[in-house]
């Protein structure tokens, strides 16, 4: 009987399967206060050989709190301030009953979107920029559909130990306290992703 793989070993195999980099780093560390105790931290980011797509960034760290502390997700530079902050995740069971959650304080000019759609956080500016199409927001929705957690961030979470976008402003399609390893979600999300990234490139270019 095959034994079940690690997440580590799952991801390894989808970077080789798929021709991309594997890059694993972990650490264990001893965590300071009363009750001293040994940590772990560790990452996965597999990046493409060959063009320039999202990198699929994999984080754990045990000592850290809230969405930082453990996330999953896809991630690519944007021309936006590094001070920019966008939240948004897709509308639950809850929201749709108007039970325990807030209505979001920011909207688009789409009923259709913003009625699927929570809006967290967002730079006034930066969210009509980003999305300002039709094509922005269905490509969204469109992920969304893939797995009821993901959510779409700007600068909201830490991805400086990819060196490629230390100090930059990135967006990222992530979920948080798992790691993404469904290969076909997995493929799915690169094909969306990618084509998000190449429309909000092409639409920074026409208004700028």
């Amino acid at each position: 009987m095959e034994e079940d793989k690690t997440a580590i070993e799952e991801l390894k195999a989808f970077a080789k399967k798929t021709n991309r980099e594997f890059d694993f780093d972990d650490k264990t560390y001893v965590a300071s206060g009363i009750n001293p105790r040994n940590l772990v931290k560790q990452h996965v980011i597999i990046t493409s050989l060959i063009n320039d797509e999202p990198y699929l960034v994999n984080y754990c760290d045990m000592a850290s709190i809230g969405d930082n502390s453990m996330f999953s997700g896809l991630f690519f530079p944007i021309d936006f301030p590094v001070e920019t902050r966008i939240k948004l995740r897709q509308k639950n069971v809850l929201d749709k009953m108007n039970l325990f959650s807030r209505k979001s304080e920011f909207k688009t000019q789409s009923k259709k979107f913003d009625s699927k759609v929570i809006i967290e956080e967002s730079a006034e500016k930066s969210f009509t920029k980003l999305f300002y199409s039709h094509g922005v927001q269905t490509l969204i929705l469109d992920i969304f559909k893939l797995d009821p957690r993901l959510k779409l961030c700007v600068n909201h979470i830490d991805v400086g130990i990819v060196s490629e976008l230390k100090n930059k402003s990135t967006l990222g399609i992530y979920i948080t306290e798992q790691w993404l390893l469904d290969e076909a979600i997995l493929k799915k999300l690169y094909s969306l992703v990618g084509k998000l990234k190449m429309k909000i490139q092409v639409g920074h270019e026409v208004h700028s």
